[in-house]
């Protein structure tokens, strides 16, 4: 395949998730790119805060974030109790252990049903949707961790939070902080352009899109301290439902396209992470169509087989993102549409 990411990987920080509480889990992150259930404080922001256990921010490249949908399960619901829970694999199916600290709320009209388990430190709620497309099947849609405690101190007596720069209600800037004895150091946390911050008096909420998910932390000002702690923090993963064509957002594979009346592209443009463009030129075999407003698709052709990439431009002016790929030349732009309306507006108008 000739495409190539149009700019840089240039390793922005990605949002992984902690491993929190102190129940018995089983370790749905497996299937999340996730850390499971179980105890642990995370896996923490580069070499200089690992000893002190992160805030999720990993410092990963594109696989800090994996599409959802990879594990389905089902589920024995009888008098609306969950009595059985199966993890599934196509036609087959295996028994999945169901924590003793574990409930579960079935919505008798969506058929949505939400997992919870209580830990000493923390709450974490899984929410499994019945899939679209087969009968009887649930994916994961959302996973919440809510600190009953909020605190910046950790309990070996160091301290470990995030300050923010804060200019009106404009978050500019955001730091790791950890000290303990005569040791303390910051650390600036690198974001991604796809970034969103909202402050709401001693909250700062904090939401990042990347593949299908919306990774969402919440920080509360602790009190006594001019540090933030994190209060919770989720993943919400957009499925494709009956899309043939999966949302999977790269910000790393960003271009401007100068675009025909007729919506044929005459000029394709890289735009790396730090804004610089570069012009570029292609074979015969790499075309570039506008297929509606906003969506521009590529289309690679190596003999008798095709792959597509769709781009997206979420406000005028803006560069185009890779919002999907796949294989052949047809892409679902309903059901992708489908998909970004899920997104909250503040992160579509970043793409």
């Amino acid at each position: 395949m000739e495409h190539i990411e149009f700019s840089d990987n240039f390793g922005i920080d990605h949002f992984g998730g902690d491993g929190h509480g102190d129940g018995e889990g089983r370790g749905l992150g497996a299937w999340m790119g996730m850390d499971g259930h179980g105890d642990g404080e995370g896996d923490g922001l580069g070499f200089l805060m690992a000893a002190f256990g992160g805030f999720g921010h990993d410092g990963g490249g594109d696989d800090g974030f994996a599409s959802a949908g990879a594990a389905e399960y089902g589920f024995t619901v009888t008098n609306g109790q969950v009595t059985a829970m199966d993890r599934v694999f196509g036609t087959l199916t295996l028994p999945e252990h169901i924590p003793s600290d574990a409930t579960f709320a079935v919505n008798a009209t969506t058929g949505v049903i939400t997992e919870t388990l209580t830990g000493s430190t923390a709450v974490e709620s899984v929410v499994y949707t019945p899939d679209a497309g087969t009968s009887g099947v649930y994916q994961v849609t959302q996973e919440t961790t809510t600190f009953t405690n909020p605190s910046t101190t950790t309990p070996s007596g160091a301290t470990h939070g995030v300050s923010f720069t804060i200019n009106g209600s404009t978050v500019t800037g955001m730091q790791e902080v950890v000290s303990f004895g005569n040791f303390s150091a910051s650390e600036t946390v690198s974001l991604s352009p796809l970034t969103l911050f909202s402050v709401s008096g001693n909250t700062v909420t904090e939401s990042t899109l990347q593949g299908n998910t919306i990774e969402t932390n919440v920080y509360t000002e602790a009190t006594g301290s001019t540090l933030y702690a994190k209060a919770s923090d989720a993943s919400t993963f957009i499925l494709p439902g009956t899309s043939t064509t999966a949302l999977d957002v790269n910000v790393h594979d960003q271009a401007n396209f100068t675009i025909g009346t007729s919506g044929n592209v005459t000029q394709v443009q890289a735009v790396s992470a730090n804004g610089v463009t570069t012009t570029l030129t292609f074979p015969s075999t790499v075309t570039f169509q506008q297929v509606a407003p906003g969506f521009v698709q590529e289309t690679v052709t190596a003999g008798t087989n095709s792959n597509f990439v769709l781009f997206y431009q979420g406000e005028s002016g803006a560069p185009y993102t890779e919002i999907a790929h796949g294989s052949g030349s047809t892409v679902d732009l309903v059901g992708v549409k489908a998909q970004l309306a899920e997104i909250p507006s503040g992160l579509t108008a970043l793409l």
